[in-house]
């Protein structure tokens, strides 16, 4: 188990901010448990939520345009 460090666990969340927290550990050697320790440890909760909620507002709103 290699404990990531801010960056690295920032840079994976930039890379694909829809990974879930189980896929991090497993490409890096961690529990989901610790990976969601880190994200609080390291405050990149509110950080990759808001990521998130920024892709899916934007795959909503290309939805709904093609529904009209």
């Amino acid at each position: 188990m290699t404990r990531l460090t801010k960056d690295e666990l920032q840079k994976m969340i930039d890379e694909n901010p829809l990974q879930s927290l189980s896929s991090i550990g497993e490409a890096t050697g961690n529990s989901r448990v610790a990976i969601e320790k880190l994200l609080k440890t390291y405050q990149l909760d509110a950080y990759r939520n808001q990521k998130i909620k920024r892709l899916r507002g934007e795959k909503a709103r290309k939805r709904r345009d093609y529904q009209n």
